[in-house]
């Protein structure tokens, strides 16, 4: 996930601009329409698998690394999912009939929450991963 967001944020969100609108917003509607059906594809089973792991990394640690840095990963991914539910996907939705550039705007903004949580999870699940292989 953390390589994705970070697609997400420096490639795709950026170029929503450059999308032709169209007569009645129907090139945009036709994009966006396409955009959240294709990623939902890609999204959808990366984030079943990170939480089905995350809760079960959670609830019963690996080895000996007690329980902080998997809570931890687990609250970042928290913070992940919460911002998507009620943050990302809203504006999605907002966005779905017409481009408006103060809600482009924002998408890529609050977009940074995700990006830092799922880059600080990475770090963290990186941080396990090395304390169980040493």
């Amino acid at each position: 996930m953390t390589g994705l967001i970070w697609t997400i944020q420096l490639v795709h969100y950026p170029i929503f601009d450059a999308v032709e609108p169209g007569d009645a917003n129907a090139g945009w509607q036709r994009f966006a329409h396409r955009h959240t059906r294709s990623i939902s594809w890609v999204v959808g089973p990366f984030m079943l698998v990170e939480g089905v792991t995350g809760l079960w990394i959670a609830a019963d640690p690996p080895g000996d690394i007690g329980r902080l840095l998997p809570l931890l990963a687990l609250v970042l991914m928290g913070v992940s999912y919460g911002t998507t539910a009620l943050v990302s996907a809203p504006l999605h939705g907002r966005l779905a009939d017409a481009y408006d550039p103060v809600l482009h705007r924002r998408l890529l903004t609050t977009n940074w929450i995700r990006t830092a949580a799922w880059s600080l999870r990475g770090l963290v699940l990186t941080m396990i991963t090395y304390q169980l292989i040493t």
